[in-house]
């Protein structure tokens, strides 16, 4: 099952620990509108839960790197 874009974003959020709160309407919807976010979505989400950890080790999480993570922590599932 592939997930949405929105618990895309919701997921960065708890991984990142930023507030959803923080967010404008507006930024969402940017936020949402980033072709990473639509990558993101075409994954599944126990994958995308375990790339995104793997590469919020480092403190941040650029979506970029996210993306590179998927490829690295379950490659087959992919």
């Amino acid at each position: 099952m592939q997930t949405d874009a929105n618990t895309v974003f919701v997921l960065w959020c708890r991984l990142t620990g930023t507030p959803i709160g923080d967010f404008t309407d507006q930024e969402r919807r940017d936020f949402l509108a980033r072709p990473q976010v639509a990558a993101l979505a075409d994954t599944p989400y126990e994958v995308l839960l375990d790339a995104g950890i793997e590469a919020a080790r480092h403190g941040t999480l650029p979506l970029e790197r996210w993306l590179i993570a998927l490829q690295t922590v379950r490659p087959a599932a992919v």
